[in-house]
Parts: structure tokens; sequence; C-alpha cells
């Protein structure tokens, strides 16, 4: 029972410390991005922020400490504010997936750095770094509020893509129904397998 016990508590501080270093450099630099191009919006409900509290989503943070992915809050963007509308708007969603991307190479190499493969940091950068690169991939499925839904929603047409953007809120408890009904963690399965292999690879 102690086992269990110490196991659970290293689980959850090493994941929660990841998810951290996961979400907090995506989100801000995807809102410092849109305020760059145009957009307030992210600024005026402070998501420009090196804070991690305001970036993480309580539902999210659980799946990615105990299923190996999940989700942030979504940085509130309003297309129409951005200069050239479309073509930044694509580039601001990009940015979620191509962070992670490097995040990835970043933890992942740290880690390899590291002497012991045992210890605490190791076993938090090689989350960190599975997290990033899982996220990279999962947001880019085209589900509101994840990044691919605004990777979508910037090659429609402009009247469909504010009519888009409207039901994003109701995206996170489609998320969680998923979840919930097990679909997700069975789709994101094989995918979380290859990235795990693929950290193992790089952490050494």
């Amino acid at each position: 029972m102690v086992d269990y016990l110490k196991h659970i508590t290293e689980t959850v501080i090493t994941g929660f410390i990841a998810v951290v270093l996961t979400v907090t450099p995506r989100e801000y630099l995807k809102a410092r991005t849109a305020v760059f191009f145009g957009d307030q919006t992210p600024a005026k409900v402070g998501r420009v922020s090196l804070n991690p509290f305001v970036h993480l989503d309580p539902i999210g943070t659980i799946t990615f400490i105990f299923l190996d992915f999940g989700w942030s809050r979504p940085v509130p963007i309003r297309p129409w504010n951005l200069k050239r509308k479309k073509k930044t708007f694509l580039l601001v969603s990009l940015v979620g997936p191509i962070v992670g991307a490097i995040c990835f190479l970043i933890y992942g190499l740290f880690a390899r750095a590291l002497e012991s493969k045992e210890s605490y940091v190791f076993e938090t950068l090689f989350k960190a770094a599975k997290f990033s690169l899982t996220y990279a991939l999962f947001s880019l499925f085209p589900i509101p509020p994840l990044d691919g839904s605004r990777v979508l929603g910037a090659l429609l047409p402009e009247y469909y893509t504010e009519w888009y953007l409207k039901y994003e809120v109701y995206g996170v408890l489609f998320l969680l129904a998923l979840v919930v009904l097990w679909i997700m963690p069975l789709v994101m399965s094989p995918f979380v397998n290859f990235i795990d292999k693929l950290t193992i690879f790089v952490t050494g």
C-alpha cells in the first residue's frame, strides 16, 4: 500500500510539472503571437503570461498525467482583429504544434544529457518531452477548441469561420465526453505508444 501511494505521488508530481513545462511555453507564445499580429484579446484576458495556472485546464491536466495526452485552456483569438486575417490566423493556429515539436527536442536532449536515468528530474523531462510531442499531434485534430479546428477555420470562407468559432466553447465538453466514453484514449493509444518509443530514443 505504501509503495502504491508513493508511486501515485511520484506520478502526480512529475506529471504535473511536465504538464506545466508542456503547456506554458506553447500557450504563452500563441497568445504573444496573436497580440503581435493585432488581436489584443489574449492580453485583455491575461493569457500573455508565463503563469501556468492561467493556461492549465483541470480535466486536460488530469488526462495528461494519467492517460499521457490532454489539452490546455484555449487562447481566445478573434481572427477578424488580426492583420491579414486569414494568413495570420493560420500562422497563430500553427504556433502551438510547432512550439510543441521544438519543446520535445529541447526537453528530450536535456534528459539525454543527464547522467542518472532514474532521477525525478529525468522522469519529469521525459514526460515533458513526451507530452509536448503528443500535444503537438493531438492538437492538430479538427475538434474545437484544438489548434486543428482553428487551422480548418482559417481555411474556411470568412462567414463560416466566425460561425465555427462561436461553438468553440462546447469543444471541451465534447472532448470530455470522448474521454469518458473511452473513445479518445482508444484513438490516441497508437500515437502515444509511437511517441513513447520516439521519446525513449531521443532521451537515450
